[in-house]
């Protein structure tokens, strides 16, 4: 049986040996030709780049950027309610006004994978006090949240936006 098979190899040998030759190998008779070496060497793991790879967190260039959306929030309230007074039955279209506004401009920024809620409460000034709360899944480490307040002499206005990174 050692007769039947060429150069005396192992099967398990044969194909490891078989699946590394090039055209050439056969030719000198080596067990690796010159353009087998040089494609294992074009191919080591330093040189392919990795295929299906998932970023688990955003890179610091991709975070959520606090700075522009709290300027389109305090242009979006001094726009709509500078000069106005408190009426309860226009309070409910300036906050959806408002909401859908800086909703749009939040979404031209492009922060990738980010999600983004806008919550507008406006009341009138009576000298009273408010509080509110609010309770999500939260990842402390990226997701983030930037809000700005508008008082006039009838008016107050809180603006909350909620940025919430996609895994």
């Amino acid at each position: 049986m050692a007769e039947d098979r060429e150069d005396d190899v192992e099967p398990e040998d044969a194909i490891s040996q078989a699946t590394i030759r090039g055209p050439s190998s056969q030719a000198n008779g080596s067990i690796y030709s010159s353009y087998a070496v040089e494609e294992m060497k074009q191919l080591s793991h330093e040189s392919v780049t990795p295929q299906n790879s998932y970023q688990i967190k955003p890179s610091f260039q991709d975070i959520f950027k606090e700075v522009p959306v709290k300027t389109i929030i305090r242009n979006v309230q001094f726009n709509t309610l500078e000069g106005k007074a408190y009426d309860a039955d226009i309070a409910k279209k300036w906050t959806i006004q408002m909401a859908n506004e800086i909703n749009e401009k939040v979404k031209d920024i492009e922060m990738k994978r980010y999600r983004h809620i806008v919550q507008v409460v406006i009341g009138e000034r009576k000298g009273q006090g408010v509080k509110s709360g609010v309770r999500c899944i939260w990842d402390s480490e990226i997701d983030t949240c930037c809000s700005e307040i508008f008082m006039n002499d009838t008016i107050f206005c809180v603006v909350t936006v909620f940025a919430v990174f996609l895994y």
